[in-house]
């Protein structure tokens, strides 16, 4: 099936809990997930509100886009006041609140989190529907693809070993959008290789005797020294990397699946042993 049809059939098939009989003019999204999709998708005239979370650089993507929006903290009594004809939320929002809404009468939709590009291109897709903007959804899914088709047919022959390493030992394995990215970069992720699933501590003994090549982190604070962290600058590490120190790629790319994971992908690319 080629991309174009891959692509409009998503349009056409992605499930709505209910059609609006116009577009939405008044949206607001209280998560950050969907903050990002709506932010890069509608005219500004159909956002209203989105969350606070929108604006902490570190961990959104369009923390400098979103400066000119009205915030929430997702409260039922702000909310209400806004009179929202569209509440966009994540799969983990608070449930209490999202059946209240519901049953005061208002549209709520809710996106679950991605872990692959199948994934990023749905959730693109129904918002675009969503919001009258399917032309925009469609040329956002292209402009990622066309992104990871240029770096696919660079991957190497032979990929290299990696890992990602966090704070507390936590490492990415399979169903992971870190495991996707290193794949698409063509790397092979060492953590599904041993059996990790999602995202799990790895003990440092694990991750020496599986001899990665290239160690990569995601810090949430940059800049910040907690005892979580220290592991991070282990002597050892170093030692089984050949000296190459740790890569930071930032966890932006990571905390919502979106056309961003495409800079995620880049990255990991440029950073092949050459």
């Amino acid at each position: 099936m080629s991309k174009t049809l891959f692509i409009a059939l998503l349009l056409l098939i992605c499930p709505l809990s209910s059609q609006a009989s116009e577009q939405p003019t008044r949206i607001v999204s209280i998560n950050l997930c969907t903050d990002q999709l709506l932010l890069l998708l509608a005219d500004p005239s159909q956002i209203t509100s989105i969350s606070y979370l929108a604006l902490e650089p570190t961990s959104s993507f369009m923390a400098e886009q979103a400066q000119q929006y009205q915030i929430n903290h997702a409260k039922a009594e702000e909310l209400l006041t806004l009179k929202p004809d569209l509440i966009l939320a994540n799969e983990y929002s608070d449930r209490a609140l999202i059946a209240l809404l519901e049953k005061l009468g208002y549209q709520v939709e809710r996106f679950p989190l991605p872990f692959s590009i199948e994934g990023i291109q749905r959730n693109i897709a129904r918002m675009a529907q969503l919001l009258g903007q399917e032309p925009r959804g469609e040329e956002l899914i292209n402009q990622m693809n066309q992104r990871l088709d240029n770096i696919a047919q660079q991957r190497p022959a032979t990929p290299p070993k990696a890992l990602f390493y966090q704070p507390n030992s936590y490492t990415s394995g399979s169903n992971t959008l870190q495991d996707t990215a290193l794949h698409l970069a063509g790397w092979r992720n060492l953590a599904a290789e041993v059996g990790i699933e999602g995202y799990s501590a790895i003990d440092i003994e694990a991750l020496l005797l599986a001899e990665p090549e290239q160690l990569f982190t995601s810090p949430y604070a940059p800049g910040s020294r907690s005892l979580a962290q220290h592991q991070l600058s282990h002597p050892a590490l170093k030692r089984v990397t050949a000296g190459r120190a740790m890569i930071e790629v930032d966890y932006k790319f990571w905390i919502c699946g979106g056309p961003m994971i495409a800079d995620a992908v880049e990255q990991l690319h440029r950073s092949l042993p050459r």
